[in-house]
């Protein structure tokens, strides 16, 4: 009898330490750390897929050993610590996985989630923005990053138009633009909110930024300082269903900006297509 009670004990006390057990933390041989707070049951993410996420980050504080993976939404002590929270603006985040359009270092752990699925993120700084640091986040810092993942679709690759060098003209400003094809809408006025589709490139053809891979164009409205003064000036030459191409000197681009993909005094060039206007 007191071996049978002896087997039960073990037995019920092994089910009960398996009850309690947390989500595991799993570390990347890159250093990536992450846990599971919920499996989703949907497509697997893959690389070069496009993702669609709402996301939560903070940088995490030098002297914060323990807690990673806690819940730091609550805690007014982090909130300026906040890189942001997509769900909060009810905003979802679109980009292709391991393009480098989303915060530095969050491709690799995104990998593998299901759709449904959140995750918490621990991204050392030598992964994330290293010893030169980014805007407000600070070198050498690690970020904690929480991405739900709301959507996967295969990639829609766009590709850079033939365009006929005759068409293009040259406004007052230096802006270079073609239209390539006329649409038959109204035309686009300072002050309407347009919604354009759009890739962008550097001279030599690399892209960096792209709405049609995104399958997200963008909402703007026209003369208000939202966008480029290229754009700004180059919309209002179109009307809706216009297909164009706009050549931007730096004085109308990014000019001296710093920014990740776009190198200092770059001409930009952007293939764009009017979708609407209201």
């Amino acid at each position: 009898m007191q071996k049978l009670l002896l087997v039960f004990f073990v037995i019920i006390t092994a089910v009960l330490i398996g009850c309690n057990k947390g989500p595991e933390v799993v570390t990347l041989e890159s250093g990536l750390q992450y846990m599971d707070d919920s499996l989703g049951t949907g497509r697997e993410a893959k690389a070069d897929e496009l993702v669609s996420i709402h996301f939560k980050g903070w940088m995490v504080p030098k002297d914060t050993a323990s807690e990673l993976f806690s819940d730091w939404s609550a805690d007014q002590s982090k909130s300026s610590l906040s890189l942001g929270d997509s769900k909060m603006r009810n905003q979802p985040i679109k980009f292709i996985l391991n393009s480098g359009s989303f915060i530095k270092g969050t491709d690799e752990g995104i990998v593998g989630m299901k759709v449904g699925g959140v995750r918490t993120m621990i991204i050392p700084s030598k992964l994330a923005y290293g010893d030169a640091g980014v805007g407000f986040i600070p070198p050498n810092t690690d970020l904690k990053v929480i991405v739900e993942l709301l959507e996967v679709k295969d990639r829609v690759v766009a590709e850079m138009w033939k365009v006929d060098s005759t068409l293009f003209k040259t406004t007052a400003s230096g802006l270079k633009y073609a239209i390539i094809s006329q649409g038959e809408g109204s035309a686009v006025e300072v002050g309407k909110v347009v919604t354009v589709h759009y890739s962008g490139y550097l001279q030599d053809g690399t892209m960096f930024d792209s709405s049609v891979e995104r399958d997200e164009p963008i909402m703007f409205v026209v003369g208000q300082g939202q966008v480029i003064p290229g754009w700004d000036e180059g919309m209002q030459l179109l009307k809706k269903g216009d297909k164009a191409r706009f050549i931007i000197p730096p004085q109308l681009g990014y000019g001296e900006m710093v920014l990740e993909k776009i190198p200092v005094n770059s001409t930009l060039i952007f293939d764009t297509e009017v979708i609407d206007i209201k």
